[in-house]
């Protein structure tokens, strides 16, 4: 009963957000495009926690995978929902996998970093090459507690470019920053522990960031959120958040999972298993 409860009070929440808070304090502008929303397909009852999306290497064809305690294989899926294949990720385990990401070899990264409790020591990405899997072990700088009291060593939201991973924290605190973190996309470190990371920029959004893509040119990257989809510019070859464009409110539930169609539009997925296509339209 609490848990329903609880359920229909986030769906509230969720629906009832709106991008004022992120205009007023994070300066993004108004925007000249407007955004529509469509739902293209159903996830099958197999992928019942999705939380991951990439694309694969047919094209309109997608990664993704279950949540935390799901098996440790990837499931190949189209925009309708259907499943054509499943790549079982050797040597690995899904303590509490949240986000996927590709490079432009077409190695796939799984991010096994979900850290709600914030104690875990074994935070972790899996590189996935030729069948073979690679572990890139990382820590943060600044967590000297486990758990910590200071809920910002959480993340479910990772993308690659230009040979780095870049990684967004949930954002728990009541301060409502989102951190920004990078490593190195191949194991660098022989601590057990491998990459030590420390915050390179940080942000106001209200809402917890469950998911982040690039797009193919480069230009810009995505974070999604519950509730609303968050737009930044990319100056150069730096990721950060000196160029934010556009606040999106999607509503859509528990949203968890998103990848580029292309430079402009965006597919999405969510808990309660829907597929969306976010289509940018100029006025």
């Amino acid at each position: 009963m609490l848990y329903k409860i609880y359920m229909l009070w986030f769906a509230f929440k969720v629906a009832t957000c709106n991008c004022s808070s992120e205009i007023r304090k994070s300066n993004f502008k108004a925007q000249k495009s407007y955004y529509s929303i469509s739902k293209t397909g159903r996830l099958p009852k197999c992928i019942n926690e999705n939380s991951g999306l990439t694309k694969a290497w047919q094209e309109d064809f997608y990664w993704t995978h279950n949540d935390g305690g799901g098996k440790s294989e990837l499931y190949m899926i189209n925009q309708k929902g259907r499943v054509f294949d499943t790549l079982k990720i050797a040597d690995s385990k899904n303590i509490d996998w949240e986000d996927l990401a590709k490079d432009d070899k077409g190695n796939i990264y799984v991010g096994d970093f979900g850290n709600n409790s914030q104690n875990r020591k074994d935070l972790a990405i899996y590189k996935v090459k030729n069948e073979k899997t690679e572990k890139i072990n990382f820590h943060y700088a600044d967590q000297s507690h486990f758990p910590s009291k200071k809920k910002t060593f959480d993340c479910e939201a990772f993308f690659w470019h230009k040979g780095k991973l870049y990684l967004f924290s949930k954002n728990w605190e009541k301060d409502h920053q989102v951190m920004l973190y990078s490593l190195s996309d191949h194991t660098t470190e022989k601590s057990s522990h491998g990459e030590c990371l420390m915050p390179q920029d940080s942000i106001f959004l209200k809402s917890m960031v469950t998911a982040a893509d690039i797009s193919p040119n480069g230009k810009e990257f995505a974070l999604l959120t519950y509730g609303k989809i968050f737009i930044f510019g990319i100056d150069g070859e730096k990721i950060n958040f000196s160029k934010p464009k556009a606040c999106i409110k999607i509503g859509k539930n528990q949203a968890e999972g998103l990848v580029y169609l292309n430079d402009r539009d965006l597919i999405f997925t969510n808990e309660q298993r829907k597929i969306f296509l976010l289509k940018k339209q100029s006025l």
